[in-house]
C-alpha cells in the first residue's frame, strides 16, 4: 500500500540509528505521517490506518491528522530486517537530512493480526519516496567550539638529550632488591 502526498515528521530511518525508546531489544525505524485535509484523513482511514486528530495549542496553527509507521530492526523469527528504502528524484537519498515537513509517499506493507485482546491491521514502513525535501541541519550548540579559530604548533626543543640517555642508563644498572625490606620490630607492649 501507498500513502500517497503525506507531510513527514520524526523521520528516524538512518540504518545505525533506530529509535530505541519504547524497545531497546529490538527498535524501530519510524515516520509520523501528517495530512490537513479531510478527505485525504478518510482515504487514509479507509486504507486501514488508524489516525490521532491533533488541534495545536499556537495561534493560527491548523489542525491535523497523524500517525507513525514503524519498523523493527529484527523480524519476529530473529533475523534483521530490511532497512528503510529511501529515495527521491529518481535517486537514493540521505535519510539523515529529512527535516520535518518534507512531503512524500510512504510504501507500508499491511497484515492482519490476532492476539488475545484485539484484531486489527498492522502496518509495516518499507520505503520513503520523496516529492518535496526540506532539509534538516543540526542547530549550532552555545558550547560549540569556535571552527575557525586558528591553532598554534610550537616543536619541543630538546637540548639535552644526552642528559636524558644517561639517566635512562644510571636506572637500569641499578640494582633492585630482591626481597621486600623487612619492617622494623615491633616494640614491646608492657603487657608482654
Amino acid at each position: 500500500m501507498l500513502i500517497r502526498n503525506a507531510e513527514l515528521h520524526y523521520v528516524r530511518v538512518v540504518p545505525s540509528r533506530p529509535n530505541k525508546k519504547y524497545n531497546k531489544d529490538n527498535p524501530t525505524w519510524e515516520v509520523q505521517v501528517r495530512t490537513y485535509d479531510r478527505e485525504q484523513k478518510k482515504e487514509w482511514e479507509a486504507q486501514g490506518l488508524r489516525l490521532k486528530a491533533v488541534v495545536p495549542d499556537e495561534e493560527g496553527a491548523r489542525p491535523y491528522w497523524k500517525t507513525t509507521i514503524k519498523k523493527r530492526i529484527r523480524k519476529a523469527d530473529g533475523t534483521d530486517s530490511s532497512v528503510v528504502e529511501v529515495r527521491g528524484g529518481g535517486k537514493d537519498v540521505d535519510p539523515a537530512i529529512i527535516g520535518n515537513g518534507s512531503k512524500g509517499h510512504v510504501r507500508v506493507y499491511q497484515y492482519e493480526y490476532k492476539n488475545d485482546n484485539e484484531t486489527g491491521l498492522a502496518n509495516v514502513l518499507q520505503g520513503i519516496q520523496l516529492t518535496k525535501l526540506v532539509k534538516y541541519t543540526p542547530k549550532a550548540r552555545d558550547d560549540d567550539f569556535d571552527e575557525d579559530e586558528e591553532m598554534e604548533v610550537v616543536e619541543e626543543e630538546n637540548d639535552d638529550e644526552d642528559e636524558d640517555e644517561e639517566e635512562m642508563e644510571t636506572v637500569e644498572e641499578e640494582e633492585k632488591p630482591k626481597t621486600a625490606p623487612k619492617s622494623p620490630a615491633k616494640p614491646k607492649s608492657k603487657f608482654d
